[in-house]
């Protein structure tokens, strides 16, 4: 159980949370914690073992130390002994995974990472985790698989039976217009407000006549209408933006048919830009071509109770899966996404190196042994 300095709660056996949320003054132990968050960002998993060792080998110096050696000479004999244990591990291999797209090869292969942090939900993850990474996998390479192209969703009520795998990417809003489902869909995306400029300063304005009252605001009405008008005519049916959109904005893309979604999250909005392959846009203008994105399918979907669009894009380069994971609590949603994310870096690991060692650490000890 950690509380961390903003008094948010986790309850995790997950020790690269742990080290992350906690405050660590002492320069010795914060090397460690770097270390661990190193090995977080490489491997996605292992800094449990990261900080064991560090805090054993410190452990062991430490008698030596009182022996009279000096640390130099204890560097020397440590850096040896990673040479030995680097020698040892190449013959250690005790499997090969042959097929990175085989179903079951690699759930078998990657069962045992999700089951030291989830116990007992290791088939039901594993089956979802391989689902999805086969779908984002690229089809040649099997190198360039992206970590960053399995998203997780959480959503709250429901079982964590109830999760599934949705191909492409979800995103908890709703359209602000009646249009809820665009195949084959261009995609502009504006990192700004929609809404019809406002002047800087405060002015005064005298209408002495019903005519000049009716034509007061609609140059401008006129002008906002040129600029939807003209995403229209460049064959934009799905506007993503970022802050406001006005009523007269929402108004506008019912008329010419362009489903509009407002995200919230600027983090949100750059991941469906790259996900459908398009430009986020800072000024409300018509965009080129090439800023524009796509999509073969944005369609609504109701996932209990929480209104979801769904983005799918089929290209290669950027297949995204999305794993929609469903719990009775945050703390829960919040552990089982991390046991999904060892999950998902196994893959990209195997993907670098089909080679495994034997577990539980039989590895370790015999090249302690060995030693």
């Amino acid at each position: 159980m950690v509380i961390n300095h903003l008094d948010k709660l986790f309850v995790t056996s997950d020790a690269a949370t742990i080290i992350r949320e906690s405050d660590i003054n002492h320069p010795a132990a914060k090397m460690i914690a770097q270390a661990a968050k190193m090995q977080e960002q490489e491997c996605g998993d292992g800094s449990n073992l990261v900080i064991s060792l560090a805090g054993e080998l410190m452990a062991q110096a430490q008698s030596l130390l009182t022996m009279g050696l000096h640390p130099s000479e204890i560097l020397i004999g440590y850096e040896k002994a990673s040479k030995k244990a680097y020698e040892l591990l190449e013959k250690q291999t005790c499997y090969t995974l042959k097929d990175a797209r085989n179903h079951d090869e690699v759930v078998r292969c990657m069962k045992s990472s999700i089951a030291s942090k989830q116990y007992g939900l290791e088939d039901l993850l594993s089956k979802l985790i391989v689902d999805a990474a086969q779908f984002a996998m690229p089809r040649g390479g099997k190198a360039r698989f992206s970590v960053d192209n399995i998203r997780v969703q959480k959503i709250l009520g429901g079982g964590i039976q109830d999760s599934e795998v949705i191909r492409g990417m979800v995103v908890p809003r709703q359209s602000e217009t009646s249009i809820h489902h665009v195949t084959n869909a261009k995609v502009a995306v504006f990192n700004s407000n929609i809404e019809m400029n406002q002047g800087e300063t405060k002015g005064t304005v005298l209408l002495t006549t019903a005519n000049e009252l009716e034509n007061y605001t609609r140059s401008e009405e006129e002008r906002f209408e040129g600029i939807i008008k003209g995403l229209a005519e460049a064959g934009v049916s799905v506007v993503v933006c970022s802050g406001a959109m006005s009523e007269t904005a929402v108004h506008f893309f019912e008329k010419y048919k362009i489903m509009a979604l407002k995200i919230m999250s600027k983090w949100e909005l750059k991941r469906i830009a790259r996900a459908v392959g398009a430009t986020p846009i800072i000024k409300l203008e018509t965009p080129k071509p090439d800023e524009l994105g796509y999509a073969d399918e944005v369609h609504f979907k109701e996932i209990s109770s929480t209104k979801c669009i769904v983005f799918r894009r089929d290209q290669d380069e950027n297949k995204m899966a999305t794993i929609v994971l469903r719990g009775s609590t945050t703390n829960l949603l919040d552990d089982v996404e991390r046991a999904i994310d060892d999950g998902i870096n196994t893959i990209k690991t195997l993907c670098r190196d089909p080679r495994m060692v034997p577990g539980a650490g039989a590895t370790e000890i015999n090249l302690g042994k060995q030693i």
